[in-house]
């Protein structure tokens, strides 16, 4: 008897155990988190850094793998957007939760890294990251569940300033299936940050995603009552979504099984301590790509950098204010600093290398058309296949199955090429190289 008894012990052990294992490999979590709060003085924000830790942590009491990034730059939140899609190809529920300044320019939102220029939107499809880009990040995980839940304002915060006042009706949001958006705001409205320790939208989250039985669609119901109370009708959180699916954060039968996931911390990379100028002509001479092929994202951040330093530029990130303070030459006057026109092109070309530092390279005529615009200057060299290639890329990314079996054939040779469906929403980005693209194939 006793060892009747064992053996059941021991089968209901293993039936145990490999239900948890069935679990764990059909409920993967992962989110994203970004908290932007150390903006140039006259733009900080109090709460959005606690808000991310907050909610990094609940996520990961929920089962969540949370990379969570503190008061990023743009390439730092590039490389996290990168990243991101490869942990969280086929998850159960995927998220990017992001609490900072945020802007709607032209009828796009966006969000604001710290080291936005905060004095025009001039160049704001290569100094921000607009919404659509993080929603095409989502699709591309192909997870069963996707949520943007945005935590910034929606209107020009520089329109009191002189900047361009908002025209245009805010254009439709590049989405997938079963994808849900957040906005904490209206179109054209402020987010509030809130009087205590968490902006209320924040805080709608924090107390409703652990109530065990809460589907998705109820939950955020809940954070949209409390943000309508908390801020007195003054803020009404915006929602959109395609889903078919049901979703709880926490199910009643699955809570016990739960174990909190893993969150890694993504941080700016820092200047080598004993590095100096790393281009002393990048203010009187063009940089080359030559010049920057086989620089680590840390070097080509310092030579970027540079080129602000030497026109006096004070900068809020403690790495970079006590990197650039070692030099003599080295004086600080001026958040926004102007700079000329060679440096403005080697800025660019800087970024553009900074932003290519995590995505995929092979196979790829321009592995970067999915965040930046294309200029005629580099299509006009292509003949005609391609130039059907580099269209066709930017479909490939997004996962499209192509009808054309040479064409299919060409991309499955790669190893980021993932066909899921037949036709794919491109961003603003996107489109417009397309649109270029075509034009060029027209002419040959």
């Amino acid at each position: 008897m006793a060892f009747g008894r064992r053996l059941k012990i021991a089968g209901l052990a293993v039936a145990l155990l490999s239900a948890m294992s069935a679990y764990a490999d059909a409920t993967q979590r992962i989110a994203l988190v970004i908290g932007n709060s150390a903006y140039r003085p006259g733009y900080e924000l109090r709460n959005p850094v606690a808000d991310a830790r907050a909610v990094a942590k609940s996520l990961s009491e929920l089962g969540f793998t949370v990379t969570i990034v503190m008061d990023s730059d743009l390439a730092t939140a590039q490389k996290a957007l990168d990243e991101f899609v490869p942990e969280g190809i086929a998850a159960e529920a995927a998220i990017i939760y992001y609490a900072g300044h945020g802007a709607m320019i032209n009828g796009r939102s966006f969000m604001l890294p710290t080291d936005f220029s905060m004095s025009n939107f001039d160049e704001i499809d290569k100094e921000a990251l607009a919404t659509d880009r993080m929603l095409q990040t989502l699709s591309s995980t192909h997870a069963n569940v996707k949520m943007l839940l945005f935590d910034a304002c929606r209107n020009n915060p520089l329109e009191s300033r002189g900047a361009t006042v908002i025209e245009k009706p805010e254009e439709t949001e590049a989405r997938s299936q079963d994808m849900l958006i957040a906005f904490s705001t209206a179109q054209g409205m402020v987010a509030l940050d809130g009087s205590g320790n968490h902006s209320p939208f924040a805080e709608g989250l924090l107390d409703n995603m652990a109530k065990v039985n809460e589907e998705l669609a109820d939950v955020m119901r809940a954070v949209s009552l409390h943000v309508r109370e908390r801020t007195e009708g003054r803020q009404t959180v915006w929602l959109e979504n395609s889903l078919t699916k049901s979703f709880y954060f926490t199910a009643a039968a699955a809570a016990p099984l739960i174990s909190p996931g893993k969150v890694i911390d993504l941080t700016p990379p820092e200047p080598d301590a004993d590095i100096g100028v790393i281009f002393p002509q990048s203010s009187e001479e063009l940089l080359s790509p030559a010049d920057l092929e086989g620089k680590d994202a840390a070097t080509l951040r310092l030579a970027r950098n540079e080129i602000f330093a030497r026109n006096g530029r004070i900068f809020n990130d403690p790495s970079l204010r006590a990197h650039f303070e070692k030099f003599s030459w080295y004086q600080g006057t001026s958040y926004e600093p102007k700079i000329n026109a060679v440096e403005k092109k080697n800025v660019a070309l800087i970024r553009q290398f900074e932003m290519n530092q995590s995505a995929p390279q092979a196979g790829f005529l321009f592995a970067d058309s999915d965040r930046r615009l294309l200029t005629a200057q580099e299509l006009k060299a292509l003949d005609k296949a391609q130039l059907r290639n580099a269209r066709n890329e930017i479909y490939a990314r997004r996962g499209r199955k192509f009808v054309r079996k040479e064409v299919s054939a060409y991309f499955k040779q790669f190893d980021w090429y993932r066909p899921q469906y037949g036709e794919v929403e491109l961003t603003f980005i996107e489109a417009k190289n397309v649109e270029l693209i075509q034009k060029f194939e027209k002419a040959k």
